[in-house]
């Protein structure tokens, strides 16, 4: 069944859509929460969840992607589990993975008015940063802060040591936070 078909079993409240997208995408999405959190246990209860958000939020959205969709809900869902977790004082070292972005990224305030066209020239900056890089950094900043890969793994991945990835991850950071600021970004 094709992507645009399980949009409108979804819009139609149709239970079967959910089948479908386990069936075709169960893989895609337990990866991205895996690769977040590595226990099969929250994976398992995470993937129920990914399921459950995309009941919840089509209508009324609808993705012009189904597993890009699908991946988002699962690194958001993995990341509020990794969080959870985190309380209880487990997996630390992927939220010092994610506190390298905030002094990069400006803080969501939903009570400013305007805020969906804020968030929407954020995106639109962040897309163009990333496509600036040059493409080594560019798919080690993605696979970082987008796939959370943990630097040791990237160090291995592109035959790079551990030093020379954090460095450039560091320069790309600072290069982020230059442009936002360039951008009138208040951070």
């Amino acid at each position: 069944m094709d992507d645009n078909t399980i949009i409108e079993l979804l819009l139609q409240r149709a239970e079967a859509a959910l089948s479908e997208i386990s069936c075709k995408y169960s893989r895609l999405y337990r990866q991205t929460i895996r690769e977040i959190l590595g226990d099969e246990c929250d994976v398992d209860e995470c993937a129920n969840d990914v399921l459950l958000a995309v009941w919840n939020s089509i209508p009324p959205n609808r993705p012009d992607s189904l597993p890009a969709y699908l991946r988002t809900l699962a690194r958001r869902i993995g990341i509020d589990r990794l969080r959870y977790n985190t309380r209880q004082k487990r997996n630390a070292g992927y939220l010092v993975m994610l506190s390298e972005l905030e002094e990069c990224l400006p803080a969501e305030k939903p009570t400013e008015p305007h805020h969906d066209e804020r968030s929407e020239r954020i995106r639109l900056i962040l897309s163009d940063f990333v496509r600036s890089l040059n493409p080594e950094t560019q798919v080690l900043f993605v696979r970082r802060y987008v796939y959370l890969e943990p630097v040791a793994s990237l160090a291995e991945r592109f035959g790079l040591s551990e030093n020379h990835v954090s460095v450039r991850l560091y320069r790309a950071r600072k290069a982020l936070r230059k442009t936002l600021e360039q951008e009138d970004i208040r951070l």
